[in-house]
């Protein structure tokens, strides 16, 4: 992935894919499915997808994969609270997704503090080697991304002078070369690391966050390549390795380039997409095979940001789907896990991973679901076998042949009627029971991370016919494979006292047998039989790792992360609560601590270190702002006590809309007072429906006070020290699309207030569109067409009964494209038809329109649907009319 500091960059986020397969036997569809087609209430539309088991169009599809910074086990992350048993979590579910390739980020200074000296033994090198012993075990295969960032401790020899440093290509490219071959002579033949297959370099060095290099920098990178293949060669190990590359993204010129100048050095070819229509995608394949003739194709980096958007327009599924049936070799994910560094400064949690570092909290994102269950079951170096769809516009489908003989589909059904889908092998005679597993949007994450289990058997013959395909939108997998063996637990993170006991159990999903207990780790208490757990004596808050593994298939296990906190004494003060779990927060929150002893003074810290007397003490709620990032550690105190232990809780909030622009959360309803000086503006509500008053000094957030919006809903009060000439009739979240913050653009699939698709998005002053400044922030929404697909930009919203008009300034992008035209509904109703024609914003006003009140839904809709042309949108307003 991207940036500065390993910056999230902006995706272009959207659809893709083709279709399904079923036939004779059909078995009564499970109590869920039942349920879920009664709800449905709509009619069955039948499809057949015909899968020619004789017509490989490509014979050796490597797998899907992951893309993994291996930092979690390093000080930028445990810096914040994470432990070998918060290891022990992301291990298991390492073992549970079984990517069958992973691109694992690698910086230098890991291993060569000074040049030409090699510490194999580092702190670092020994946090990374924990990785690739878990993708072993996982039998995954390693696609080593060698240089990406460079730590601050080697920028005296490495970086090019003059260079951004952190983000410099190699001086020496001499020395660089020797430095791959000596890593790779490490980890292949002295520590038996054979699962390192394949070798790349730094990442999208087309973009300006990796890889500076004076003049051109092609050049400069083909050079590289070709100086680390002679010095592989001359050290021999270039039969053992692969050389990959130029990991570009948006640039085909770079492969191009490539082709022409290093490409007997380059055995496969790999760039990035994010965010193509399906149709785009299969373009932007096909021009980058047209570059590269005979040479593999490989997708190594692809994401989806958005739980909440639509999988169909663009999403896990129908990007492997297209990846497969265009010949591509491989696709890898954005990413396995979010994990933080500490040189340079960044992270990765809250969007783009499978799941965020599990200190931040146990649950998985959606997305771990369905891209854990296509890294799991799409078998690697597979036959991909010829399918169609019969020109469905509502299935999509890919078919492999595992080298085991196995068949596996991979069927993306679009959200709609209910599906009657058969698999038609044609002549063949498959002889084999399928095994169903289905991914849809009901997932609900939980703690265990277990992936879609089997939910039907399919005996078939030449076809099989499956008719309990429910109208959701669904990923499902058809294989002979078995079914993997899961564990789940019933507790995945309790709570005990020290000294005292809890009594944990499991369940195998897909087997059968029991499970064995094991606590790991030394002195961390014991485990019997029977799942009982005695805690060791503590004297802080301790987490402990124990495993249940399944006794019919040891490799499947489960991990219980067990918080053991001090015991209760009455001459010890008892130790602090937290109102907040761990977690992600999209917006801002309200944490508030307290201790069962009376009398007793809080004091905490949040920057890691160990609260004191000195601390600060707490006094009231702590508003969680957006964009913190914080570990609160707190100890209780009272005099002629001993201190509580030392508790903590880690908390990272996001940028989302959710209180009126310009206002900040300062309670929770019915929570407190909020605190300020002087006068200002205080909004009372929820979703989008608020009361708005002035009031002066503070203020209690209650409806008594300021009176209830919405009853029978939880309120929240936001304040704004800026008091306007006319308090807002209706609230628009992100109506300046100053979020989410970003240096350049990011576009949708994702939901800030506005929900933005795949041509849509937010866009800085200084971003890549060359757009005129914001006249309202740094930032503005635009709208976009292009590859034929005309992007839109929504907001349900809460009126009061009313008249209303809507303004909002626009303009025309004048450096690229064409001209943009677009409608604004009022639900249904269009209530607008604009076409800026200028490059400098102008404001424009929509004509009136009237509700009895409720939520409505205001949308801006691109009407081009030829060229490339977009327009910016920004201040958007809605006032009441007499």
């Amino acid at each position: 992935m991207k940036s500065r500091s390993v910056r999230l960059a902006s995706r272009w986020g959207i659809s893709l894919l083709t279709a399904v397969m079923l036939a004779s036997f059909i078995p009564a569809p499970s109590p869920v499915d039942a349920a879920k087609n009664q709800r449905q209430n709509q009619d069955t539309s039948t499809h057949t997808i015909t899968i020619d088991p004789n017509n490989v169009i490509q014979d050796d599809f490597l797998g899907v994969g992951v893309n993994t910074i291996p930092t979690a086990l390093m000080p930028g992350q445990m810096q914040y609270g994470y432990s070998e048993a918060h290891w022990e979590i992301d291990k298991k579910r390492i073992q549970t997704v079984q990517p069958k390739i992973a691109r694992v980020w690698f910086q230098i200074d890991w291993m060569e503090p000074s040049k030409g000296t090699y510490t194999w033994e580092s702190s670092n090198m020994k946090a990374f080697y924990k990785y690739l012993d878990a993708f072993k075990t996982a039998g995954t295969e390693i696609e080593l991304n060698f240089g990406w960032k460079v730590g601050s401790s080697v920028h005296n020899w490495f970086s090019i002078p003059g260079i951004d440093p952190w983000t410099s290509a190699p001086a020496d490219l001499d020395a660089y070369a020797a430095s791959a071959s000596a890593l790779l002579d490490e980890l292949i033949r002295n520590r038996g690391y054979d699962n390192v297959k394949y070798l790349t370099f730094y990442n999208e060095p087309n973009g300006s966050w990796d890889f500076e290099a004076p003049g051109d920098q092609k050049a400069y990178y083909a050079e590289m390549v070709n100086k680390i293949s002679a010095r592989l060669t001359a050290d021999g190990l270039r039969d053992r390795i692969e050389i990959w590359g130029p990991e570009e993204t948006g640039a085909p010129a770079w492969i191009e380039y490539m082709k022409q100048h290093a490409d007997d050095a380059i055995d496969g070819y790999s760039f990035h997409v994010y965010g193509e229509s399906y149709e785009g995608l299969g373009s932007a394949f096909a021009l980058r095979q047209g570059y590269v003739g005979n040479k593999p194709l490989h997708l190594t980096e692809f994401g989806w940001a958005d739980d909440q958007a639509s999988n169909w327009d663009a999403g896990y599924a129908n990007s492997v789907i297209q990846t497969a049936n265009m010949g591509v070799k491989s696709a890898l994910m954005w990413q396995l896990n979010g994990v933080w560094t500490n040189d340079p400064t960044g992270g990765t949690n809250g969007t783009y991973t499978m799941w965020d570092a599990v200190v931040l909290g146990l649950n998985p994102r959606k997305t771990f679901y369905i891209s854990g269950m296509l890294n799991r079951y799409i078998p690697e170096h597979s036959e991909v076998l010829a399918v169609n769809t019969g020109g469905s516009t509502d299935v999509r489908a890919a078919a492999f042949k595992g080298t085991d003989g196995n068949y596996t589909v991979l069927v993306e059904t679009k959200a709609g009627s209910s599906k009657e889908i058969t698999l038609d092998f044609g002549s063949t005679a498959i002889n084999k029971t399928f095994r169903k597993m289905v991914y849809n949007n009901d997932v609900i994450p939980e703690a265990n991370a277990v992936l879609p289990p089997v939910t039907a058997n399919f005996p078939a013959g030449t076809s099989l016919t499956d008719r309990s395909v429910d109208g959701d939108y669904n990923v499902i997998i058809y294989t002979t494979q078995p079914a993997q063996t899961q564990v789940k637990l019933d507790q995945v993170n309790p709570t005990v006292r020290s000294g005292e006991s809890v009594t944990l159990a499991a369940e195998v999903i897909d087997n059968s047998g029991s499970v064995t207990w094991n606590v790991i780790g030394q002195n961390n208490g014991t485990i019997n039989t029977n799942g009982v757990y005695q805690a060791p004596q503590v004297n802080d808050e301790t987490l402990v790792a124990i495993r249940a593994t399944s006794t019919a298939a040891p490799e499947a296990y489960g991990v219980a992360l067990v918080r053991v906190l001090p015991s209760t004494s009455t001459d010890k003060v008892e130790v602090p609560t937290f109102s907040l779990d761990q977690h992600v927060f999209p917006s801002s929150e309200v944490l508030y601590l307290e201790t069962a002893t009376d009398g007793a003074q809080i004091r905490y810290t949040t920057d890691g270190s160990e609260p004191t007397a000195q601390s600060t003490l707490y006094v009231r709620p702590v508003i969680l702002n957006e964009g913190s990032l914080a570990l609160y550690k707190a100890k209780a105190f009272k005099s002629g006590l001993q201190p509580s232990g030392t508790v903590s809780s880690l908390y990272q909030i996001g940028q989302i809309s959710s209180a009126p622009d310009g206002y900040k959360l300062c309670m929770i309803e019915n929570g407190g007072d909020c605190y300020f000086q002087g006068k200002a503006v205080v909004a009372y509500g929820a979703d989008g429906l608020f009361n708005y008053s002035i009031q002066e000094n503070g203020a209690a957030c209650t409806s008594a006070l300021l009176g209830d919006p919405i009853p029978g809903t939880a309120k929240r009060c936001f304040v704004n020290p800026n008091i306007p000439d006319e308090l807002p009739a209706v609230t628009l979240f992100n109506a300046g699309f100053e979020k989410p913050a970003t240096t350049s653009a990011k576009p949708g699939p994702m939901t800030n207030g506005w929900v933005f698709d795949s041509r849509s998005g937010v866009q800085h002053n200084n971003g890549p569109f060359q757009a005129p400044s914001a006249p309202q922030g740094v930032q503005t929404g635009y709208l976009k067409t292009d590859g034929g697909i005309s992007g839109t930009l929504s907001q349900s919203i809460n009126f009061k009964p009313g008249v209303y008009q809507m303004s909002f300034k626009a303009a025309k992008r004048t450096s690229f494209g064409g001209t943009q035209s677009f409608d604004i509904y009022f639900d249904n109703q269009v209530i607008g038809s604009y076409q800026p024609e200028s490059g400098s914003f102008e404001t424009f006003r929509t004509d009136a329109f009237e509700t009895s009140g409720g939520k409505h839904t205001i949308k801006f809709a691109a009407t081009t649907t030829q060229g490339d042309n977009t327009a910016f949108i920004d201040d958007v307003s809605i006032t009441s009319l007499p």
